[in-house]
């Protein structure tokens, strides 16, 4: 893992490392964890694209939540109850794989209200996040249905708000904060960038995209960019072990390479500019500044899981979080847990029933 950036390099008083639960947030301020920041293919080192935004007015957001970035969000040791909602870009499963943990894991870990997702919509109905949502809660219907007597059943709610992925406009407007989508050029019909804004601070995340108009016109001076960049063509057939035709498909077709999203950076002129989705090593991050410093010169974090920005007026401040592998629930908020409603239990075949040891039902 390699990690570069040029930020505030004194820090602006912050301590030298992230510790959750350690800092209380300020009333002005923005604070943006990385939960996922590699490739499709799934590594230790890092997770499916997925990134928490919390802010000072009590909010917290989740972009996307693909594989592996749920078990980084627990490490952090947030109660599910204190997640205002979770936004999808597109329905690839580097972005959404996670979904079932975050549903059914979320409320096995305290939730004690619906979970509530939005997600794009596509030029197909079979395409659009709706469809996604309900036959993944189809699919886990057994999975649900044993739960329900055992947990509150307010936590196997799930309130879908699928948008127009065609348009520019806000899909999101509460308590100060404003999240508008635009169209993402990615494949296909469907995929959507997010810009957040609140209190005069700015967040915007590509998602998946090569580069587009739509991510200048609606990503012009904000505080921070998350934009993708995937591995150059010659580490993609060096490493991959891609020929020519796929690494170019795959990094210039479906995604940014470095060169071209910073060329869009440059034209956006963020505060910071976070460069994710690719693999970020010793051997790969060197190539990944040197193709980007070409067009941009202003402040660059190359992205790796558990890299934490914080973000106010004055300063913005990018370090590392420090976080234990042995995390349990954080029982914060969880007072109405054990009163909450349940369901009746489902009651299995008697000839199973019967065989118990120890019989308890």
């Amino acid at each position: 893992m390699t990690i570069r950036t040029t930020t505030d390099a004194g820090r602006a008083g912050y301590a030298e490392q992230y510790y959750p639960n350690a800092e209380t947030l300020g009333p002005d301020e923005m604070r943006i964890t990385a939960l996922g920041t590699g490739r499709p293919f799934l590594r230790r080192s890092q997770a499916n694209a997925s990134w928490l935004v919390e802010l000072g007015n009590g909010d917290k957001f989740v972009f996307d939540f693909g594989f592996g970035s749920q078990m980084n969000f627990t490490a952090l040791e947030i109660p599910y109850n204190d997640i205002t909602a979770w936004f999808a870009t597109h329905l690839h499963t580097d972005h959404v794989g996670d979904f079932g943990q975050v549903w059914i894991g979320s409320w096995a870990g305290g939730r004690l209200k619906p979970l509530v997702v939005y997600g794009p919509s596509s030029n197909r109905p079979e395409y659009g996040f709706r469809h996604f949502v309900e036959k993944q809660m189809e699919s886990y219907r057994w999975d649900t249905d044993t739960r329900v007597g055992f947990l509150p059943a307010v936590g196997a709610e799930v309130e879908i708000n699928e948008f127009d992925y065609a348009k520019v406009h806000p899909v999101y407007e509460k308590n100060g904060v404003t999240i508008t989508s635009f169209p993402a050029v990615h494949i296909y019909d469907g995929p959507v960038s997010l810009k957040l804004e609140w209190n005069g601070l700015s967040f915007v995340y590509s998602g998946d995209t090569t580069p587009s108009s739509f991510m200048i016109d609606n990503a012009k001076g904000v505080d921070v960019l998350v934009h993708e960049t995937f591995n150059t063509v010659g580490q993609l057939m060096e490493r991959s072990g891609y020929d020519e035709r796929t690494a170019r498909g795959i990094g210039t077709i479906a995604h940014s390479d470095p060169g071209e999203a910073a060329h869009v950076i440059a034209q956006c002129d963020p505060r910071l500019f976070v460069a994710f989705h690719f693999f970020n090593d010793f051997d790969t991050a060197g190539e990944m500044e040197a193709e980007i410093r070409k067009h941009w010169q202003g402040r660059l974090a190359l992205a790796t899981d558990f890299m934490v920005i914080n973000v106010t007026a004055e300063h913005v401040v990018t370090r590392m979080a420090r976080v234990s592998e042995h995390v349990w629930p954080n029982k914060a908020r969880h007072e109405g847990f054990g009163k909450a409603e349940r369901k009746e239990r489902m009651v299995m075949s008697d000839w199973l029933r019967e065989t118990q040891v120890f019989p308890k039902f």
